[in-house]
């Protein structure tokens, strides 16, 4: 079988070579023994969406050394240091919008994605938008004190897990890593990882380019956490985030000020203005970035959107699987990780080792399992007692 391309130039191919299928076997070795045989073929129709086909573009050059050492920071880790930073989505929104509110039956609507694409100049992706849609950050600046970040999303390997965390586990998550029993981890800000997803110099439209590769990201439940090494920022090396599954983060000044395109009527959860009177977001809680699919109310693939569920409260997810975003783990960098690595018998340096352990186990126990089931382990250590989440509900202002 030959393209029917073959057929059309066939003069052009046989000035190069002795056959159509000698000429073929310089790209597939396979077809030098029918080169020898006489070349029996027959030629099979033209595939035009190859005519659509786009090569992905090289990944953008990481400037030399634009981190500080990241030693200080926990295994895993990539740090993003202390500055102002523009982030935010560059113009033009990179998106062909395949608008469901105006079909009269919502059928598959990810097939006008190819034409919606085609139609958008500078398009290199597809979103599905429904009746709601998540609002895509526009540029701005933020000011980072700086933070070390999960180089993977949370925990680190094995699949992504089948439910995630509602706004009263986040609020539990937040808690649990606070308490300092795995060290000085914390949830992260939204800023901390859009800066560290985007990159602190190109800030890039999506997480691997400005232009939207999705063959980096397979969005295959049977792939791994880390087994996608195309699927990472190439300034920082952070991984996944945004493009595969989204995460949960704190709502800080920085992003709440800037969260919303000038003139959209964007609000938080409950119709809420995204800052109160005192200039502080309304919401602790978001979650960012966007999903590997591109039919959902987030912008594919970037690092620059979010939507907010609203505020802790009740056993939201406990008789069901809960959303299904994770939690972005970040940390405070701590100079201990650079000197007990040189002196381990070091001031403070067993207590940090012993919270390097905690961690190590929670985050492996939790690997190919619920994040239901993470939580309680996770929450377990820190009360010092079995705590099943969905079990044991808090009491109005009960922390842990």
């Amino acid at each position: 079988m030959l393209s029917e391309i073959f057929d059309w130039f066939e003069d052009d191919f046989l000035a190069e070579a002795d056959s159509l299928c000698a000429w073929a076997a310089r790209v597939d070795p396979s077809y030098g023994s029918l080169a020898e045989a006489g070349c029996p073929h027959r030629f099979e129709p033209y595939d035009w969406t190859l005519n659509n086909a786009r090569p992905p573009p090289a990944l953008a050059a990481a400037p030399a050394a634009w981190t500080l050492p990241a030693a200080d920071c926990p295994p895993g880790m990539v740090y993003v240091p202390p500055g102002t930073y523009t982030t935010g989505m560059k113009p033009p929104i990179p998106y062909g919008v395949v608008d469901t509110t105006q079909m009269a039956m919502v059928d598959a609507p990810e097939r006008g994605c190819e034409a919606a694409i085609r139609e958008t100049p500078g398009a290199s992706a597809c979103w599905v938008q429904t009746d709601l849609k998540d609002p895509v950050v526009p540029l701005h600046e933020v000011t980072l004190t700086g933070a070390c970040v999960e180089r993977l999303p949370f925990p680190g390997g094995g699949l992504y897990t089948p439910d995630g965390l509602t706004p009263r586990d986040v609020a539990l998550m937040e808690e649990l890593l606070r308490s300092g029993i795995f060290g000085p981890r914390r949830l992260c800000t939204f800023s901390e990882l859009e800066v560290a997803a985007a990159g602190p110099t190109q800030n890039l439209r999506f997480l691997t380019g400005d232009a939207a590769e999705p063959q980096r990201c397979a969005a295959d439940e049977s792939v791994p956490i880390g087994e996608r090494p195309l699927c990472q920022n190439p300034e920082t090396g952070l991984g996944e985030y945004g493009a595969v599954i989204s995460q949960w983060v704190i709502a800080d000044v920085d992003f709440a000020k800037s969260a919303c395109p000038p003139g959209a009527a964007c609000l938080a959860a409950g119709g809420r203005p995204m800052l109160n009177e005192r200039g502080e977001p309304n919401v602790r809680y978001v979650v960012a970035g966007g999903t590997r699919r591109a039919q959902t109310r987030q912008a594919p693939l970037t690092p620059h959107t979010w939507h907010d569920h609203g505020d802790p409260g009740g056993q939201a997810g406990c008789e069901s699987f809960g959303w299904d975003d994770g939690p972005a783990v970040c940390a405070d960098p701590d100079p201990r990780y650079r000197a007990c690595a040189e002196q381990p018998e070091g001031e403070g340096c067993l207590a940090l080792a012993a919270a390097e352990a905690n961690y190590e186990a929670w985050r492996l126990g939790c690997q190919n399992g619920t994040m239901t089931d993470c939580l309680s382990r996770g929450l377990s250590v820190v009360v010092g007692d079995d705590w099943r989440i969905c079990r044991e509900p808090l009491g109005p202002g009960q922390g842990l």
